[in-house]
């Protein structure tokens, strides 16, 4: 979403909590001339994956990670409550460090691949179908990726849902964990009337 649309919705919503996915270091790492991960003496693949996009995205005039960079920065100018829900990208790193020699080789593939298209173009990607290609293909990394993120995810958005049950919570979600994370916050709230909202596919508004 561009900065101008993430403005509009949370106007809209007039939250009293925005939640964005990232943690603790990767919102650190937007306000700062960091390294997106943590440099180590052999690059991982995680950071050749993000170096690769930021590159791309530089040559495309795209701001890497702009949507939650916005809805930041408007929630701490707004005196509005900001929420980290993310998985430590240091922990997935660690991780993704661990995964099978197949994968590995698999995923430089991809990589590939992904530096002969534009960025503008994965907005007509199903993401379904690259979930169900991710997780057939590259297993472990599906694990680390997406499953073990989007159950951190909706314990984060499920702790403040508990711990502050009347005020109105904005969540702002890569379109790939949004249908998977409002699934696991349904079954966890079928006996409450508090239900999660998921408006459009890169946000999850969720109201009393």
């Amino acid at each position: 979403m561009k900065a101008e649309e993430i403005i509009k919705e949370i106007k809209l919503f007039n939250p009293e909590i925005i939640g964005v996915e990232l943690c603790e270091f990767r919102f650190n790492q937007m306000f700062q001339d960091e390294p997106l991960i943590p440099t180590s003496s052999k690059e991982t693949l995680l950071q050749k994956i993000s170096k690769s996009i930021k590159k791309k995205a530089e040559e495309e005039n795209l701001e890497y990670g702009s949507d939650m960079k916005t809805a930041s920065m408007y929630a701490q100018e707004n005196d509005i409550g900001l929420s980290l829900l993310d998985r430590s990208i240091i922990e997935i790193n660690d991780a993704m460090q661990r995964l099978p020699k197949e994968e590995l080789n698999g995923f430089l593939s991809e990589l590939q691949k992904f530096e002969n298209q534009k960025l503008e173009d994965s907005k007509e990607i199903d993401e379904n179908k690259v979930l169900e290609k991710l997780k057939s293909k590259y297993p472990m990394a599906y694990q680390i990726l997406i499953v073990s993120r989007d159950l951190f995810i909706a314990y984060r958005i499920q702790r403040l849902l508990i711990k502050f049950p009347d005020k109105r919570l904005l969540c702002f979600l890569g379109k790939g964990h949004v249908n998977k994370i409002k699934e696991l916050l349904e079954i966890k709230e079928s006996n409450s009337e508090k239900k999660p909202v998921v408006q459009e596919e890169v946000k999850g508004g969720i109201e009393k």
